[in-house]
C-alpha cells in the first residue's frame, strides 16, 4: 500500500502562490471576493511575481505575497500569514507605501494608482476589535469623510470563521474562501470544492503541483521556516515572562523588605516615645532617622 503524502493546503504560501500563479481562474475568483466585485468586470490581472516553481526560493525568509494589477487600474498585494506577527500593521503600511510609490520619473501625480494591501491572517489582528473582513482607509476622524481612494488595506481574519458563520447578512463566498484556507486535508478540500467548478480545478491545480517533488520540497521548507519563526516567538515570549517572574520576586523581596524595616522602626519610636517620655519627632532625631 502507497504511503499517503502530506497534504499541502491553501496556507502554505508557497502552495497558495502556486495554485494562483498556475490558474488565473481561482485568481480571479479569489481577487472578486475578496475586493467584493463582480468577476465580470475583471477585464486583465496581471501576476507581477511570479516565481520559477520548484526552483529554491533565494532566502528562507523571501515573502511570497501575490503582487498584481487590476485592470491597468489598482495594485494588488495579497500577503498570507498563518503565524502571528506582532508588528503586522506596521509592515502591511510599509509594504502599501512602497507598492503606492509607482510613479516614474517624471510622471504626473495622477498617474499614481490605487494601491490594495490584502492581509489572510490566521490570527486576530486586533484583540479588542475582532472581525471576520475589515476594510481600513484615510478618513476625517469626526465625520468620516474619505481623503483619498488610493490607499485600502483590507485583512480577512480566518480564526473568526465559526463566528461569521452565524451572522446572517455575511458574504457567502468570503465565507466559503475562508472555509477552503482553514481545509486541513484534501479530503476536506475536495468536499468543500464539490459541485463548484471553479474550486474543483483549484484543486486539480493542487494535486498536478503536489506530484512535483520539487516543489513538495519548497513547501516543506516553507512549512520549516514557519515553525521556526513561532518557535523563536515563543521562546522569547517565555524568556520574557521568566524575567518578568524573576523582577517580580525581586521587587517582592524589596518591598518586603522595606516593610518590615518601616515597622520596626515603628515599633523603636513608640517605645522611645513611651519609655522616655519623648516626642515623636525628638524619637526619630535620637534614632537618626
Amino acid at each position: 500500500m502507497a504511503e499517503k503524502r502530506k497534504f499541502y493546503g491553501m496556507r502554505n504560501d508557497y502552495m497558495f502562490h502556486a495554485v494562483l500563479q498556475k490558474n488565473e481562474e481561482v485568481l480571479r475568483n479569489l481577487l472578486a471576493t475578496l475586493l467584493e466585485m463582480d468577476e465580470a468586470d475583471i477585464v486583465d490581472c496581471h501576476l507581477e511575481n511570479p516565481i520559477e516553481l520548484g526552483k529554491e526560493i533565494e532566502g528562507k525568509e523571501c515573502i511570497l505575497d501575490v503582487k498584481l494589477t487590476l485592470n491597468n487600474a489598482k495594485i494588488i498585494n495579497i500577503e498570507l500569514q498563518v503565524y502571528k506577527q506582532t508588528y503586522w500593521v506596521e509592515r502591511s503600511l510599509l509594504y502599501w507605501a512602497r507598492a503606492f510609490d509607482s510613479l516614474k520619473s517624471g510622471e504626473d501625480y495622477s498617474k499614481l494608482l490605487p494601491m490594495y494591501h490584502i492581509g489572510i491572517l490566521d490570527f486576530t489582528l486586533f484583540e479588542e476589535h475582532p472581525k471576520f473582513m475589515g476594510k481600513y482607509q484615510l478618513m476625517d476622524v469626526e465625520d468620516q469623510f474619505l481623503y483619498s481612494d488610493k490607499l485600502c488595506i483590507k485583512v480577512l481574519d480566518l480564526t473568526q470563521l465559526d463566528a461569521a458563520k452565524k451572522q446572517a447578512n455575511i458574504n457567502k463566498k468570503l465565507v466559503k474562501w475562508a472555509s477552503i484556507f482553514k481545509a486541513e486535508t484534501l479530503e476536506e478540500l475536495e468536499q468543500l470544492a464539490n459541485g463548484e467548478e471553479v474550486f474543483e480545478k483549484m484543486v486539480v491545480t493542487m494535486k498536478k503541483l503536489s506530484e512535483d517533488e520539487k516543489i513538495r520540497m519548497q513547501c516543506e521548507a516553507r512549512e520549516d521556516y514557519e515553525r521556526c519563526l513561532l518557535s523563536e516567538f515563543n521562546a522569547g515570549k517565555r524568556e520574557g515572562e521568566e524575567i518578568g517572574e524573576q523582577r517580580g520576586r525581586a521587587m517582592g523581596e524589596e518591598i518586603g523588605e522595606k516593610r518590615g524595616k518601616d515597622e520596626t522602626e515603628k515599633k523603636l519610636v513608640q517605645h522611645l516615645m513611651q519609655s522616655m517620655k519623648l516626642s515623636e519627632t525628638d524619637a526619630k532625631k535620637m534614632l537618626g532617622l
